[in-house]
């Protein structure tokens, strides 16, 4: 063989053996990418963050569901797992009144609560909660709880309506009783039925639960009272009936009357804040604001019957007020659900 023969052969074999090389790591290049997609870092997605939390508030009642969250106290606030402002499980984008003044009272819940109980996630999320609320008025009423927004943040908007609890009106004189004479107290009671007021036949967003909201009563004194006088309120007790005991029948139930706490009741009298032993004249109005979180110290349930007494006391009588007034749905109907807009920011 000739010198330098093997020089043509070896050149193709560099050759093949570099093209398969270069093929081969041309393919490993193309595949890195895709390999360390999972390693590399990524943006969060603020408006899934958003979105999650707006589903959360509009379609959740939040937990405890009964006692509800929104009656729990300062001091056990840590026993409220999830923040939900909605009617129940069964009412998505119908919210309740009590839920939304608690959720936005800002000295209530810190900015740790909102992000553990709404929004949740491992991360520090900042946010701005607000909701506007439309009343049959035409004026608008905005509640807010956060930051000012900043560029780039996330965000969700849902239309919502707020269920509100109606009131007792007592302003005629179908309440009157001319049989009894002047030394008998005059006694007007608000009956409350739960087995009426608990029909599961109606709507959660119409039912009148006052286990998680306000009962409330108007009494305009003008009509019962006698001409130019006024009448002595002496005292508002609870009674109440569990209608499944033999020979039922009602009892006290034992309160702090002569303690003035607005976190369970209010009772004003021609404008004047009172306890439940008032035993002052009055002589326009009584206005009585029973709350869901006194309800919840009675005990309540499908089976109970609450009275709420009012005692007049004068001598000779000055008011012709008497009788039991029921509050249930004939008397007492629900308010028109208010339109409203809730947004959620997150960033």
């Amino acid at each position: 063989m000739r010198p330098g023969a093997d020089d043509g052969v070896m050149s193709i074999d560099f050759l093949a053996g570099f093209t398969i090389f270069m093929l081969a790591l041309i393919v490993v290049v193309g595949m890195v990418p895709g390999l360390l997609a999972g390693l590399a870092s990524s943006g969060i997605d603020y408006d899934a963050v958003a979105y999650r939390t707006g589903v959360i508030l509009v379609e959740d009642p939040g937990w405890p569901v009964y006692p509800p969250w929104e009656m729990t106290d300062p001091a056990h606030k840590d026993d409220i797992q999830r923040i939900g402002l909605a009617v129940s499980k069964d009412t998505p984008n119908i919210l309740l009144s009590t839920k939304v003044e608690r959720f936005f009272n800002e000295s209530f819940f810190d900015t740790e609560d909102y992000r553990s109980k709404a929004i949740f996630g491992d991360i520090p999320y900042s946010y701005n909660f607000s909701l506007n609320i439309s009343h049959p008025d035409g004026n608008y009423e905005l509640k807010q709880a956060g930051d000012p927004l900043p560029p780039g943040h996330g965000y969700i908007r849902r239309a919502v309506k707020i269920k509100e609890p109606g009131v007792a009106k007592i302003e005629y004189d179908q309440y009157t009783n001319s049989t009894l004479d002047d030394s008998t107290p005059r006694m007007f009671t608000i009956r409350l039925n739960f087995s009426h007021l608990l029909n599961q036949s109606i709507g959660p967003a119409y039912r009148i639960d006052p286990r998680t909201e306000p009962v409330r009563v108007n009494i305009n004194m003008t009509g019962y009272l006698n001409p130019g006088t006024n009448a002595t309120l002496q005292s508002v007790t609870f009674w109440k009936m569990d209608t499944t005991r033999s020979n039922p029948g009602f009892t006290p139930i034992p309160f702090s009357y002569d303690v003035k706490d607005s976190d369970l009741y209010t009772l004003t009298l021609d404008g004047s804040s009172s306890d439940l032993l008032p035993d002052i004249p009055v002589k326009t109005n009584i206005s009585f604001v029973l709350k869901p979180a006194a309800t919840s110290l009675f005990t309540l349930d499908q089976n109970s019957i609450l009275d709420i007494r009012f005692i007049f006391d004068d001598s000779p009588q000055r008011t012709t007020l008497n009788g039991t007034y029921l509050y249930d749905y004939d008397s007492v109907p629900p308010p028109p659900l208010k339109p409203g807009v809730l947004e959620v920011a997150i960033w």
